[in-house]
C-alpha cells in the first residue's frame, strides 16, 4: 500500500501548477503577472491583475468521468464486484488514466486502448510476424503499429540537471523588503517511452533482416517527488528610457530553490534478440537484455539539491515582455538502488548507486502580452514560448464586453493545443467555462475536454 502511494504521486504528477479553466480558454496560455513567478521570478513584483487571472475554485468535474464510464470506473472491481483483466470487463486501463491525470477536465473522448483489442477474444494483440521475408509489428488485424510510444516526456537528472517538476503544492510567504519564501510538493517529471532501435527501425521500413545483428525495443522511464524550499527577491528597477516608446517599467528577480528528494526512478532498457549469420532468428536463443533501472524510495536513498532562477520584465506602452531562466546553476544528487542487464543474462545485477549533476542547463520561458482598446470592448492577445525538456508554445486571446468574455488559443505543447472559451463576470461571482484539447498517452490521437470554474465574491 505504501509503494502504491507513490505511484500515484508520480502518475499525478502532470497535476503540477495546474492551468486555470480563463488559461485553458486560451490553449494553456501563461500571461504576465504575479501567477508566472514559478516560471520568472521577476513576476513577483509585477502588479497583479493587469492582464486578468483565473479566478473562482476549478470543478473537479474529471471525477464524473472517473465514474460515469464503464471504461474508467474502477469500483466494482475495488467492491470485489468484478475482475479487472476479465475479457468481459468494459474496463480501461489507458482510459482510466488519461482521465484520472486530468481531473479538471471531463473528457469527451478520452485515449482508449480499444484499438488494439481483438473482440473475437476481448484480448488486446499486438503481433509480431518473423519470416524469411523480415519482420513486421501489426494489431490483430495486420495493421502496422507505431512503436514510438510514449506517455510524458522521459528526463533524469542527466538531462534536466537540477530542475525539479513544477509543484502539487505551493506555498508561498511575503518577507517584505521585496522578499519571499515558498515551501513546495513536487510529484512529477513522469515519462515513459517504447520505442524501436536502429536496426529494428531500418527492418520494419525494408522488411528485410541483417545477419548477425540485434534489434531490440527500447523502454525509456522517469518520475521523481520530494520537497522543496525558495527564497526569492524581486523588485522594480528605475524606469529606463526608450526612444519611441517613453518610459519603460523594469523588474528583476532571481530565486534559488533547494529540494529534498523522496523518490525517484530512472530507467533505460532494452529487449532484444539477434539473427544469426544467415539473417534469421534462433527460436531457442534467449532474448538479450541491456540497461539499468536506477531508483530511489523512502528508507533506501535520498536526494538533494539547489538551484538558482532568474528573471527580467519589461512594460512599455500597454505591452509586457518577461523572460525567465530557471536552472541558471544547479546541483543535484539522488542515491538509491540499481539494477543492470549486460546482455548475458534476463537476471539483473543489483547494487547500490548514484545519479548527480553540477551545471548550466537551464529552462528558458518567454512569453508577451499587450491589451488593445476597441470601438466596443477590448481585446488582449499574448503569447509564451519555452524549452524545458522540449519546445513548447502557445498564442492566444481574450475579447471582453461588459461582464462577457470570449477567448481563444492555439498552442504546441507535447502535440497540437487548441482552446475555446468564455466567462462571465457578474455581481457577486465568475464563471468560467473552457473546451480543451490535449495529445492521447500512447494512442496519440486529439482528446477533447471540458472545464469548469466558479468564483463568488462576498
Amino acid at each position: 500500500m505504501k509503494h502504491l502511494l507513490w505511484v500515484l504521486a508520480f502518475v499525478l504528477g502532470g497535476l503540477g501548477l495546474a492551468q486555470g479553466v480563463r488559461s485553458l480558454g486560451m490553449a494553456g496560455l501563461v500571461l504576465p503577472g504575479p501567477g508566472a513567478a514559478y516560471l520568472n521570478p521577476a513576476y513577483a513584483a509585477f502588479p497583479g491583475g493587469l492582464y486578468g487571472s483565473d479566478q473562482g475554485f476549478q470543478l473537479p468535474i474529471g471525477l464524473a468521468g472517473l465514474f460515469l464510464r464503464p471504461e474508467s470506473n474502477p469500483l466494482p472491481a475495488l467492491r470485489g464486484l468484478s475482475n479487472l483483466t476479465s475479457e468481459n470487463s468494459p474496463f480501461d486501463g489507458l482510459t482510466f488514466y488519461d482521465q484520472l491525470t486530468r481531473p479538471y477536465e471531463f473528457l469527451i473522448n478520452p485515449a482508449s486502448s480499444r484499438a488494439f483489442i481483438n473482440p473475437n477474444t476481448g484480448y488486446p494483440e499486438i503481433q509480431i510476424n518473423v519470416d524469411a521475408s523480415g519482420v513486421q509489428i501489426t494489431d490483430y488485424q495486420g495493421n502496422p503499429i507505431n512503436l514510438d510510444l510514449g506517455l510524458g516526456a522521459p528526463t533524469g537528472v542527466g538531462a534536466s540537471k537540477a530542475l525539479t517538476p513544477a509543484p502539487l503544492l505551493r506555498i508561498p510567504f511575503s518577507l517584505g523588503s521585496n522578499l519571499y519564501l515558498d515551501f513546495g510538493l513536487f510529484a512529477g517529471g513522469f515519462g515513459l517511452g517504447l520505442s524501436p532501435n536502429d536496426n529494428l527501425r531500418q527492418a520494419l521500413k525494408s522488411g528485410q533482416l541483417q545477419p548477425s545483428t540485434e534489434y531490440a525495443l527500447n523502454l525509456a522511464g522517469s518520475a521523481q517527488a520530494g520537497l522543496s524550499v525558495g527564497f526569492g527577491y524581486a523588485t522594480r528597477l528605475p524606469d529606463v528610457p526608450i526612444p519611441d516608446l517613453g518610459a519603460a517599467k523594469l523588474y528583476v528577480g532571481t530565486r534559488g530553490e533547494a529540494f529534498y528528494g523522496l523518490a525517484y526512478l530512472e530507467a533505460n532498457l532494452s529487449a532484444g534478440v539477434q539473427t544469426n549469420a544467415q539473417g534469421q532468428f534462433d527460436p531457442n536463443q534467449p532474448p538479450v537484455y541491456r540497461g539499468s533501472v536506477f531508483y530511489t524510495l523512502p528508507g533506501n536513498g535520498n536526494g538533494y539539491g539547489a538551484r538558482a532562477d532568474v528573471g527580467v520584465v519589461m512594460e512599455a506602452q500597454g505591452t509586457t515582455v518577461g523572460l525567465g531562466i530557471r536552472n541558471a546553476l544547479g546541483f543535484a544528487r539522488w542515491s538509491g538502488t540499481e539494477l543492470r542487464w549486460d546482455g548475458s543474462s534476463s537476471n539483473p545485477i543489483s547494487g547500490q548507486g548514484e545519479r548527480s549533476s553540477f551545471g548550466f542547463v537551464p529552462a528558458f520561458f518567454l512569453n508577451a502580452a499587450t491589451r488593445i482598446p476597441l470601438e466596443v470592448g477590448e481585446l488582449m492577445v499574448g503569447g509564451d514560448l519555452g524549452y524545458e525538456s522540449s519546445l513548447f508554445g502557445r498564442v492566444g486571446g481574450e475579447y471582453s464586453l461588459g461582464p462577457a468574455r470570449l477567448r481563444a488559443g492555439l498552442g504546441f505543447d507535447n502535440g497540437f493545443r487548441l482552446g475555446l472559451g468564455a466567462g462571465f463576470v457578474g455581481p457577486g461571482f465568475t464563471l468560467d467555462t473552457a473546451l480543451t484539447t490535449h495529445r492521447a498517452p500512447v494512442v496519440g490521437n486529439t482528446v477533447f475536454g471540458i472545464a469548469l470554474s466558479l468564483g463568488l465574491g462576498f
